[in-house]
């Protein structure tokens, strides 16, 4: 009895130990989540409140770049150094080898980007006066003689029976861009470079002017044709408008009330009859005062207009005639025939052989009274017009 009542009080320690142990852990694990509940709260009140005080993100603005100034060049140099002065004199030493030619050093050029160290004046070149003379720089002498002496001379002997004794120079340094160039390119005449002739002079007191001897271009052949048919256009036009008025003379579709033929606008219409044959005859009006337009244009003068009328009318006409002819587009494209023109245009072509540009009166207007030349460098091929 003993022994059970032991055994049945440790199994109740035991149990009460159990419940006990149980219990406590049961109250461990409450706070332990009510804890982590509390905490947890905490945590999402603090991440919330900090979350709110957050500023708002806005993103960055690019960053700004400091525009770079444009590199300041510096100003051209107002003189040239005497370096640049003798190399260029030097050359002119060279170039004047083996020349018939009288010149005069002038002092160097600077204006700008214009000018040249060492030009000169030249007054003479192969026996040929240059009037006045001539400021180029040297590189323009060999051209020049190569230009008399192989092309001027021999075409002169043989279109105009003598020798070339002067060219007559139009002008030569100008500081300035080329005519009708796009933007500050400057021309040739800036670098001293460039010629402008007017004309020649022979042994024998002949002028050769580009003007007056070249001929008609091709602007002017242009011109003749549109000219020309212009005019055939409103020939067309009048001989039209003189022929309507005979359209219009036949019978009227529309009768009047007494069933006869109305009468049309122009002239008048009669009705007979005629073997039992109704014959309706159109009087067409007959010559007016005032001549016809087909007649100023050249056409027939009107049989009604008294005689010194008709012989006006004729000298209209025939001078007319030889003004048409005289421009027309056939006349125009034949080669000129005139030993002028033939020397100017066999002296142009061969300019372009040698220098480096060539203008004369069909480049444009500018150069209808003078030849151009220029010794500029062209890296695909010479300038020729």
């Amino acid at each position: 009895m003993l022994r059970l009542g032991l055994g049945l009080g440790l199994a109740a320690v035991a149990l009460s130990g159990s419940a006990g142990a149980a219990a406590a852990q049961t109250r461990e694990t409450l706070i332990a989540a009510r804890d982590y509940k509390t905490q947890n709260v905490r945590t999402d009140a603090k991440a919330k409140v900090t979350q709110t005080a957050q500023p708002l993100m806005v993103p960055p603005l690019p960053e700004r770049k400091t525009a770079k100034a444009a590199p300041i060049e510096p100003p051209l140099p107002d003189v040239w150094t005497a370096a640049e002065i003798d190399a260029a004199k030097a050359r002119c030493t060279q170039a004047l080898k083996g020349l018939d030619a009288v010149i005069t050093p002038e002092p160097p050029i600077k204006q700008g980007a214009c000018g040249t160290p060492a030009p000169i004046r030249l007054s003479r070149l192969a026996k040929v006066t240059f009037t006045p003379a001539a400021l180029i720089n040297c590189g323009m002498l060999a051209p020049l003689q190569t230009w008399i002496t192989k092309d001027l001379q021999p075409l002169a002997a043989r279109q105009l029976g003598a020798k070339i004794t002067t060219i007559e120079v139009m002008s030569d340094y100008s500081c300035r861009t080329a005519f009708g160039r796009v933007g500050n390119k400057l021309s040739q005449h800036a670098y001293v470079d460039a010629l402008d002739i007017r004309g020649f002079v022979t042994d024998k007191g002949q002028k050769v002017h580009v003007l007056d001897g070249w001929g008609a271009t091709n602007r002017d052949i242009a011109a003749a044709v549109a000219a020309a048919k212009a005019g055939e256009e409103k020939l067309a036009q009048a001989q039209a408008e003189a022929a309507k008025p005979q359209q219009d003379n036949p019978r009227n579709a529309k009768s009047g009330a007494s069933g006869k033929p109305a009468t049309p606008g122009a002239g008048l219409v009669k009705a007979t009859r005629v073997d039992s044959v109704d014959v309706v005859t159109a009087i067409l009006p007959g010559p007016s005062k005032k001549p016809p337009l087909a007649a100023r244009l050249g056409g027939p003068a009107a049989e009604a207009a008294p005689a010194d009328a008709r012989k006006q009318e004729r000298k209209a006409t025939d001078k007319g005639r030889e003004k048409t002819a005289a421009l027309s587009p056939g006349a125009l494209a034949t080669p000129p025939a005139g030993p002028h023109a033939r020397f100017l245009r066999q002296a142009h072509a061969a300019a372009c052989r040698i220098f480096g540009t060539t203008l004369g009166p069909e480049a444009n207007e500018a150069h209808r009274n003078h030849f151009h030349v220029d010794m500029a460098e062209r890296k695909i091929k010479k300038i020729c017009d």
